[in-house]
């Protein structure tokens, strides 16, 4: 009997010895495959072939790729959205999939007013490599200063915007480089806080792995303006996290309250762009163009009933905020008397004749910015419609020299600019039928009709009377017959307001 309970001693400890031996070489296992584990936890699009999915997305035409090779060898694939805006957004995407994934988004930023560079993460799309902590942040640093050189930015002009993961990995860009004001959607608050959501506690702490990714941290110090958003049933991200990172964002200094946070009742943790776009527009050009939403209030409750208000009230409040009067080559870049072109010798580079089946010109080889050239035969199909004959324009382009010759012969100021100040030189700027005093356009019954039928159909088509208040308000004589294109959305707005555009340069201005 004492042989037998030997041998079942010894096989209990054989097998005991077994079970402890197989923890011990898993735990060796996870132990030297920790980082990779908790980085396909972190990215877990770079195992799954997502690139089918989003094939079938048409990229914005004014979107650049952009390629950059990194001195290990690696790429970084990336892309900038021109909209050829005075500010630019940094956007980091969340981890589903690569940057044609969120071409919506990106184009939803654009819309706002804003450029938008953007890079896939290590082993995303085409950027190569794996997304190790060390290997994002050295991408993130390295394509933000190769876009920088190339479009000449400026640090304290750029929004960092981020999702999800992305959070994570722009919290540490920002914390090494200045910029202007940042905002967060679904927010994780560090590694350690997210694997507390799967296993109750900080698993990577029995693996030697030290926390990282620390939003909650990081952000203790920053002082730029914040906007949170985050729905309270996300599954994904938990919901304490916006609290977490909410609390500590600017923690270092007692003082500051440039934040704001928006929860989305109901809504958890993917698409809050697609779904809530149209209904925090308004909030977020509030946030851009100021840094708060409401003065006396830093956080909000959006209820799913409440989106089609937000939305509603949201429909015409980008139209103030979309022109970009600073840019030579802008579509509503200003110029008058005082403000002239940045490059006072500025040539737009799309210059094309426009004369057409409704459009004549008594100059010879007229030119015009190609953009313009579609409304501006639409509105000239429209005055045909109307008078019956074609429509005139007798003065577009003009170069500085051209510009300076007029000057040189002797031309007043009240009347002509000066080479480098005039708003001919953008290509955006017509006259039409006569060039005369304001008494003899009026005493033309015929011209009068056509000034009034402009005044009141032009802004549809995106042109609007550039000089209608004389030079106090406008910097030039009041001409009536001087026309220019400024897109729909800002003529609109300039005429339901009854103002000129220098009246909205100045309201910008303030």
């Amino acid at each position: 009997m004492k042989i037998i309970e030997k041998i079942k001693n010894y096989k209990y400890k054989n097998k005991l010895l077994t079970v402890w031996g197989i923890i011990l070489i898993l735990y060796l296992v996870l132990l030297g495959n920790i980082k990779r584990l908790e980085t396909l936890a972190t990215f877990p699009a770079i195992a799954i072939n997502v690139q089918d999915l989003v094939g079938h997305v048409k990229a914005n035409p004014n979107i650049e790729k952009v390629n950059i090779q990194k001195a290990n060898g690696e790429n970084i694939n990336g892309l900038y959205l021109n909209k050829n805006a005075e500010k630019t957004v940094y956007y980091f995407h969340w981890n589903g999939g690569p940057l044609n994934y969120f071409y919506s988004e990106i184009e939803y930023i654009g819309g706002l007013g804003y450029n938008v560079m953007a890079y896939d993460y290590p082993g995303y799309g085409k950027s190569t490599g794996m997304p190790y902590k060390e290997n994002v942040e050295e991408s993130s640093q390295v394509f933000y200063e190769y876009i920088k050189t190339k479009k000449n930015l400026v640090d304290q002009e750029i929004i960092i915007w981020w999702y999800s993961v992305g959070t994570a990995v722009a919290t540490d860009f920002a914390s090494k480089n200045d910029f202007e004001k940042i905002i967060l959607i679904s927010p994780l608050a560090s590694r350690y806080d997210m694997s507390k959501k799967f296993f109750w506690f900080p698993i990577q702490q029995l693996l030697f792995r030290n926390n990282s990714f620390i939003t909650k941290n990081l952000v203790k110090t920053f002082s730029q303006p914040a906007l949170i958003i985050h729905g309270n049933v996300d599954s994904i991200v938990p919901y304490n996290h916006w609290e977490i990172v909410y609390n500590n964002y600017g923690a270092e200094n007692k003082e500051f309250k440039n934040k704001t946070f928006i929860e989305i009742d109901g809504f958890s943790h993917n698409y809050i762009i697609d779904v809530y776009g149209k209904a925090l527009e308004d909030k977020f050009l509030k946030f851009l163009n100021t840094w708060f939403i409401d003065k006396d209030k830093s956080v909000y409750l959006l209820w799913g009933d409440d989106k089609k208000i937000w939305e509603e009230q949201s429909n015409n409040y980008k139209k103030i905020f979309l022109a970009d009067l600073e840019s030579d080559n802008s579509i509503t870049k200003f110029v008058n008397s005082s403000v002239p072109f940045d490059n006072k010798t500025y040539v737009p580079e799309n210059l094309i004749n426009f004369t057409s089946e409704y459009i004549s010109s008594n100059k010879y080889n007229p030119k015009l910015r190609a953009e313009m050239i579609p409304s501006l035969t639409a509105l000239a199909k429209e005055f045909h419609k109307e008078f019956g004959i074609k429509f005139q324009v007798n003065s577009a382009y003009r170069s500085y020299l051209y510009q300076k010759g007029i000057k040189d012969r002797g031309c007043p100021d009240n009347i002509c600019a000066k080479a480098g100040y005039s708003e001919h030189q953008s290509g955006l700027w017509f006259d039409i039928f006569a060039i005369e005093s304001e008494s003899y356009w009026k005493n033309r019954s015929d011209l009068w009709s056509y000034y009034k039928w402009l005044d009141k159909n032009a802004a549809q088509y995106g042109f609007t009377n550039t000089y209608q208040k004389g030079i106090e308000i406008d910097g030039y004589d009041i001409e009536p017959w001087h026309w220019r294109y400024v897109w729909k959305e800002l003529a609109t707005h300039l005429s339901q307001n009854k103002i000129t555009i220098a009246e909205f340069y100045k309201s910008q201005k303030k």
